[in-house]
C-alpha cells in the first residue's frame, strides 16, 4: 500500500497504537486489527530494524527452560516454580509448532548436537528426560526427534562431534528449526495486519505521550530523510511493544515508575568452520555454566551468547573486545584443535533482550502485557521473543479487549501467504521501503550473505532510487549510510 504522509494520520481518532514494529509489534497489530480494531503501528525506524533483526536465529525446544535457578535437590520442595516452568516450557512448544504449520517458507531444520561431559551442570538422564517429556506431551505433531548415542557412534556420523575434547559419555541428538531470515518474518506480518486493515508509518519517533480527555495524544516526529514534520495523533489504547527500549518512550511510565524491562546483551560470532560440519549445531553450556551454542548459517557457522546484564541504551550497546575473546575461547575448549582466533572472525554482532522485571527482580518467563491503572488503555508487552511474537501479540490483544470491548472473533492462526516479489520496483513501492538498507537487509535476503549486502548494494541503490525518485547525491548518501551502518551493525572483530 502507499506510505501514508505523516499529517494525514491525525484525521483519524484511532482505536489503538501500537508503538514498536519489532516481531511483537507487528504480530499484535496483525491481531488487533483482524479482530476489528482500527490499528496504527509505528516505529522510529524500519520494520524489524532493531533486537528482532539481532536474533540468535534459533526457535529453542523450550528444554531448557525447564532448568531450575535453584539446586536439583529442592526440586521436590519446590513444586510451584518446577510447574510454572512446564508451562512455560509447553507453551514454547507450542509456538514453536504453530510458526512451523503457518511459515514453512521461513525456517530451515537441521540436525543438532547435545554432548554429555563430565562435570555437567545438569545430568544425562535429567536432560533426556526434559526432551522426551516436551516431545511426548507439547510437540504438536512437531517432533524433536530426540535420540541418544554412544560417543564414539556419533562420532562416526558427524565430524563436530569427533573434534569435541574432553571427557564424553554420549551425544544427544535432536531436531530443531532456524529462522532462514528474522527480518522478512517481521516484514510478512507487518504486511498481513496492513493486509487485515492495520496502517503502517515507520521513521515515525514519538517523542511524546500525555493522556487527556480519556485519549492518548501521542506526538510524532518524522525520521525519514530530506523530510521533517511533526504530528499530535489520537487513539483510545496504546500498545506499547518497543522491546528493550520499553521504558525510554516518553511518557510510558506512570510518574517515572519502575522499570519494566531489564536489557541482556548477547554477542555472537560469525566462523567459517570445516565444510563437513555444515548444516550442524551444538549446544552446550559454557565454563561458566551459561548457555553456548554453535548455529549454521549457510556456509559459516556463528558461535555465542554471551549473557550480560545492560543498563546503557540499547543504541549505544556495541560488541567488546572482551566477548569476542571469551566466545572464542569457549569454543577452543569445546574444539581444542581448531586454535579459533580473531584472524578466523567474519564478522560479530550484537543484540539486546528485554527480559521483563517483577517486583524488582528481573526474570526470563513469562511474557506479559502489563496494565498499568494509572496509565489506563496502555498495555506495555516484555519479555517475549521472535519465537512467541504471536502468542505476545494475543496477550496484548486481549488486555485492549478488555479495555475497549471487543469488536469481531480473533483472526485464524494462519498468516496469508506473504511471498516476495521477483519484481524489485513493486517490492520497494509496496513494502514501506524508505532506505536502502530497509531492501537490502529486510525486504531482501541479500543483507544476510557472507558479503552483508555489499556485492548488490550499488545496483540495487539504482532500483530504489527509480521508483523513489531519489536524486544522485541521495542515492550516493544511501550507499554511504548503509555502509556506515552495515559496519555498526555487524562488527569486524
Amino acid at each position: 500500500m502507499t506510505r501514508p504522509l505523516l499529517n494525514t494520520l491525525a484525521d483519524t481518532t484511532w482505536d489503538v497504537v501500537v508503538i514498536g514494529a519489532g516481531a511483537v509489534g507487528c504480530a499484535t497489530a496483525r491481531e488487533l486489527a483482524g479482530r476489528g480494531f482500527n490499528t496504527l503501528l509505528v516505529d522510529r525506524a524500519d520494520i524489524g530494524a532493531g533486537t528482532s533483526s539481532r536474533s540468535s536465529r534459533m526457535l529453542y525446544s523450550g528444554v531448557g527452560y525447564l532448568a531450575p535457578t535453584f539446586p536439583l535437590w529442592q526440586i521436590p520442595f519446590r513444586p510451584i516454580p518446577v510447574l510454572q516452568r512446564f508451562l512455560y516450557a509447553r507453551n514454547i512448544m507450542h509456538c514453536r509448532a504453530e510458526l512451523v504449520a503457518d511459515m514453512p517458507q521461513r525456517l530451515t531444520k537441521h540436525r543438532f548436537h547435545y554432548p554429555f561431559r563430565k562435570g555437567d551442570q545438569y545430568p544425562r538422564w535429567l536432560i533426556g528426560f526434559g526432551f522426551r517429556l516436551m516431545e511426548n506431551v507439547a510437540s504438536r505433531n512437531v517432533p524433536l526427534a530426540y535420540r541418544e548415542l554412544p560417543f564414539e557412534q556419533a562420532a562416526k556420523e558427524s565430524g563436530m562431534i569427533a573434534a569435541l575434547g574432553g571427557q564424553l559419555s554420549g551425544v544427544g541428538i535432536f531436531e530443531e528449526y532456524m529462522y532462514d531470515w528474522p527480518e522478512r518474518i517481521c516484514v510478512d506480518t507487518a504486511l498481513d495486519a496492513e493486509k487485515r486493515g492495520a496502517t503502517i508509518r515507520t521513521y515515525a519517533s514519538v517523542s511524546e505521550i500525555e493522556r487527556r480527555d480519556s485519549l492518548w495524544h501521542i506526538t510524532l516526529d518524522d525520521q525519514a530523510p530530506e523530510t521533517t514534520g511533526r504530528v499530535c495523533i489520537k487513539a483510545r489504547t496504546l500498545v506499547n511493544a518497543a522491546g528493550p527500549w520499553v521504558d525510554r518512550v516518553p511518557g510510558s511510565r506512570a510518574n517515572g515508575g519502575a522499570k519494566r524491562v531489564v536489557g541482556k546483551k548477547g554477542v555472537n560470532v560469525m566462523i567459517r568452520l570445516p565444510d563437513a560440519w555444515r548444516g550442524q549445531g551444538l549446544e552446550a553450556f559454557s565454563s561458566k555454566g551459561e548457555p553456548f551454542y554453535v548455529f549454521p548459517w549457510g556456509e559459516y557457522h556463528f558461535i555465542g551468547p554471551t549473557e550480560a546484564v545492560v543498563t546503557e541504551n540499547p543504541d549505544d550497546v556495541r560488541v567488546l573486545d572482551a566477548e569476542v575473546d571469551y566466545i572464542l575461547r569457549e569454543a577452543n575448549l569445546l574444539f581444542p584443535n581448531l586454535r579459533l582466533s580473531r584472524k578466523d572472525v567474519h564478522h560479530c554482532w550484537c543484540g539486546v533482550r528485554p527480559m521483563s522485571t517483577l517486583d524488582g527482580e528481573t526474570v526470563s518467563l513469562p511474557v506479559r502485557a502489563i496494565e498499568d491503572p494509572q496509565m489506563p488503555g496502555m498495555v506495555t508487552v516484555t519479555g517475549s521473543y521472535i519465537m512467541m511474537h504471536r502468542h505476545a501479540g494475543r496477550l496484548a490483544a486481549k488486555s485492549i479487549e478488555r479495555f475497549l470491548g471487543k469488536r469481531g472473533a480473533p483472526p485464524k492462526g494462519m498468516l496469508n501467504r506473504v511471498s516476495v516479489s521477483e519484481n524489485l520496483e513493486q517490492i520497494v513501492k509496496h513494502e514501506h521501503v524508505v532506505r536502502l538498507g530497509d531492501l537490502i537487509r529486510r525486504r531482501l535476503s541479500d543483507g544476510l550473505n557472507p558479503s552483508l549486502g555489499r556485492e548488490r548494494a550499488e545496483e540495487l541503490s539504482h532500483i530504489a532510487a527509480g521508483v523513489l525518485g531519489w536524486s544522485e547525491s541521495r542515492r550516493q548518501e544511501e550507499l554511504r549510510h548503509f555502509e556506515s551502518d552495515t559496519d555498526m551493525v555487524y562488527q569486524r572483530c
